[in-house]
């Protein structure tokens, strides 16, 4: 089955443009979030922040560029605006790197917190366990003495406090650390306990992979829009077949023969009724053999100067 290409239709369209809109976004806010950290002052900020948006804008637009020289087999031309694309695009992958490796740091540092806070819940959980470890040895000691009535009761009432306590933190403790960690974090940590790496390998790894990935979706989209443009331009002019039935179509019409410089006199003098409308006075008058005059009458029936009667004489139209 002969496969016949169709443009695509609105609902793709769109859904192409708003997946490409939104990968562009979402470079040009990680690369800002690169050149905006090169310097604190306003002025400069608003100066680095509109280089990263020229970068950014250029960049995809040299790759569309590129297919557009790719279509028009223009190679030197394809392999320079590649070599700008590279430029461009290890810039924009860097800010991508930075943008969201500061976001994976942020919670890493949340995490952090919230190890510290867990390990402050087992501190004092520690705590109160030594408590009741040194009650529990007052409490033998009062045994060994003979004095349990006057002291054994106020230490179970204190053991009994401390592990109610103990019990609230555990259950406090247990609460941060079920929302201490975070999907990514959860993430990374199992690919650094798999692999074997340290933490922060395992961190830049995905963090590079993320830019690569956010840099080519963009990319691929923007080659799709591309297609489509060239794709419904050339719905536009002719095929090339086309264009070649056309003028085999002209080149089958038979070419008007050129009319005689005598031509236009005789088509006066019929008119004005000098000359007798009739084959003989024509080729008397031209003095011209019958076959050339033949010509002349069918020229003369074609631009409808004459008629044939019933009796296949000729007239002068009126």
């Amino acid at each position: 089955m002969h496969y016949q290409r169709l443009p695509k239709g609105y609902l793709a369209l769109t859904v192409v443009y708003l997946i490409t809109g939104a990968s562009i976004a979402a470079s040009m806010v990680f690369s800002l979030l690169l050149f905006l950290s090169l310097e604190q002052g306003l002025l400069m900020k608003l100066m680095f922040g509109g280089l990263a948006l020229v970068f950014e804008v250029g960049k995809f637009y040299i790759w569309y560029e590129m297919g557009e020289r790719i279509s028009r087999r223009d190679s030197v031309g394809a392999a320079k605006a590649l070599c700008f694309y590279v430029v461009l695009a290890g810039l924009s992958i860097a800010g991508s790197v930075g943008g969201i490796n500061a976001a994976t740091n942020t919670l890493l540092e949340g995490d952090a917190a919230k190890a510290s806070e867990v390990q402050s819940y087992n501190d004092k959980i520690a705590g109160l366990e030594r408590e009741i470890e040194i009650n529990e040895q007052a409490a033998q000691a009062y045994i060994d003495m003979n004095r349990i009535a006057n002291g054994m009761t106020k230490m179970l009432a204190r053991n009994t406090e401390l592990r109610a306590r103990q019990d609230e933190l555990r259950h406090e403790r247990d609460q941060v650390a079920v929302t201490s960690q975070s999907s990514l974090m959860g993430l990374m940590s199992s690919l650094a306990d798999g692999l074997g790496w340290p933490l922060t390998r395992v961190q830049f790894g995905i963090v590079a992979v993320l830019s690569m990935l956010l840099d080519f979706f963009a990319a691929f989209f923007i080659s799709l829009l591309g297609d489509e443009i060239r794709f419904r331009r050339s719905l536009k002019k002719p095929t090339l077949s086309e264009s070649t039935e056309s003028e085999a179509e002209q080149a089958a019409k038979p070419a008007a023969p050129i009319r005689p410089d005598y031509y236009q006199d005789v088509v006066n003098q019929l008119r004005t009724g000098e000359l007798r409308c009739a084959k003989g006075a024509v080729a008397r008058m031209l003095e011209k053999p019958l076959e050339e005059v033949e010509d002349i009458f069918h020229w003369l029936l074609q631009d409808d100067i004459v008629y044939r009667k019933p009796n296949r004489h000729f007239a002068v139209k009126g």
